[in-house]
């Protein structure tokens, strides 16, 4: 068995295709997540995502039908012209599915309300975790 899942999103004419791996011994090494076929966005943004999906899966206990929805919903939301949260590098909130709301009134970033509380909580001050401006 190959133990991996592959999952394709199209768009006109192009295909981005996601490749989950899971280990034989899986879930002591984490799983692998790669983008097969990219389209569109940069390379950043495409690390970003398999970032977001790699912490989901191994961090949050998330359920690989649910890791691909979100990478599903984060490209839909990138076409869509909608911005990533600075700290979670996702566009829907991995717990939540919350779009990022709060925003900076110095640099105008947007952030998910739970990220900001994380931040706050683990920065014990209320500042930007972009541009370091008071809260």
């Amino acid at each position: 068995t190959k133990r991996e899942v592959v999952t394709k999103y199209t768009k006109d004419d192009c295909t981005m295709e996601l490749l989950i791996k899971l280990p034989s011994v899986y879930p002591l090494k984490p799983v692998e997540v790669d983008c097969l076929r990219k389209f569109g966005f940069g390379e950043a943004v495409n690390r970003k995502w398999l970032l977001s999906i790699r912490a989901f899966l191994q961090n949050q206990d998330g359920s690989i039908g649910d890791a691909i929805q979100l990478w599903y919903q984060n490209v839909e939301k990138q076409f869509e012209g909608r911005e990533e949260c600075p700290i979670c590098y996702s566009i829907i909130h991995t717990t939540d599915h919350s779009l990022p709301k709060l925003k900076c009134k110095t640099c105008s970033k947007k952030f998910h309300a739970a990220c900001m509380y994380k931040w706050f909580v683990t920065n014990h001050k209320s500042t930007c975790p972009m541009c370091r401006a008071m809260w």
